[in-house]
């Protein structure tokens, strides 16, 4: 079985270094929306509680504390194209997303590289380590709502020429919808 486990990995070249609500976001909107996605994905993590739902979306997964370069090594056969960490420090224990990505460029030399910042002083000491992109949550949300009021500034400023009265809730309908297609779809953490 391990060996099917490891020859399943070959394709797999996306790794997830951890497993929480960000991962879990990913998985439902690839599933969503690029499904042929979930089988780059393999994902390492030490709460083995999540690997059945995982593998009937179509995930591999193996059990393991990612935080150890030897663990790592033997969780994953096959070529690593991108490995992701989107805990956030906060979130993550015993461990950093500095060591995480030193760790992980040890690990898979040539893989790119995405980790988490709670700030952009850490976003630029990760950049400074090597990162290949670091996520910040304050960031993209910040980048959602700028999208959500400029969209509901231009659709205010074209109804208020036309004398129409400007409802929020047709601004809003195509970002609820979207959420609504994550719950529906069920989130995994």
């Amino acid at each position: 079985d391990s060996q099917e486990e490891g020859e399943d990995h070959v394709d797999r070249n996306i790794v997830l270094l951890g497993f929480h609500k960000i991962a879990a976001m990913l998985v439902a909107h690839f599933e969503h929306h690029n499904p042929h996605l979930l089988a780059k994905l393999h994902v390492i993590d030490f709460h083995e509680h999540i690997m059945p739902e995982l593998r009937k979306r179509g995930v591999t997964c193996a059990y393991g504390d990612i935080s150890s370069p030897d663990v790592l090594e033997h969780a994953h056969h096959g070529e690593v194209r991108l490995v992701i960490c989107s805990i956030p420090d906060s979130m993550l224990q015993g461990v950093t997303n500095l060591r995480l990505l030193q760790i992980a460029k040890q690990v898979w030399p040539e893989a790119d590289v995405i980790v988490s910042a709670d700030n952009p002083r850490q976003a630029h000491s990760l950049y400074e380590a090597g990162a290949d992109y670091v996520l910040r949550t304050a960031k993209l949300c910040a980048e959602r709502l700028h999208t959500l009021i400029s969209d509901h500034s231009s659709h205010t400023v074209h109804h208020h020429h036309v004398g129409e009265e400007v409802k929020l809730a047709s601004v809003f309908a195509a970002f609820k919808e979207k959420d609504k297609d994550h719950i529906t779809k069920g989130i995994l953490v």
